[in-house]
């Protein structure tokens, strides 16, 4: 009759292990990274202080190159691809008056980057949903003319690709 106690204490031994085991995985799934729903709610409260300006709608085609170390040959038939989006820009309120006018300065080189950056860039970069390189060669852009920070972030919508 020995074996029989020996047994329960394992078997507690066990149930208690799976009790703990159990129990942490549940404080783990209720548990959230504290720094970045701060960062989230202070990113929220700026966006209500920015404004939106409109940058109107692009419509760019682009050879693509069957071998992405050289240029399209254009004496032959070509895959292309056509991107069409709808472009914003948001800034602080208080630069607004500021950004709008130097975009209206500057719309035929901002036009003209936009179109550069498309025409450059390899099918992945503008197949990428969030258009990334676009993004960046346009913060790139309007940094060296307005300073850092001015625009705060480019908004993409109405975002399609074609191939043709």
């Amino acid at each position: 009759m020995e074996f029989a106690p020996s047994a329960i204490k394992r078997l507690e031994a066990k149930l208690l292990l799976a009790v703990l085991v159990a129990s942490g995985c549940v404080a783990l799934c209720g548990c959230e990274n504290p720094a970045s729903a701060d960062e989230e709610l202070i990113l929220s409260l700026e966006k209500q202080d920015w404004a939106e300006i409109d940058l109107g709608e692009f419509n760019v085609s682009v050879l693509i190159a069957d071998d992405p170390t050289r240029q399209p040959d254009l004496t032959e038939y070509q895959e292309s691809v056509s991107l069409h989006y709808h472009l914003h820009c948001m800034v602080d309120e208080e630069n607004e008056e500021r950004v709008q006018e130097f975009l209206d300065q500057r719309k035929g080189e901002m036009s003209d980057e936009i179109i550069r950056t498309c025409r450059h860039a390899s099918l992945v970069d503008l197949a990428d949903p969030e258009l990334q390189l676009i993004r960046s060669q346009l913060r790139d852009f309007t940094e060296e003319f307005m300073g850092q920070g001015i625009i705060k972030r480019f908004v993409f919508s109405d975002v399609v690709l074609e191939r043709f």
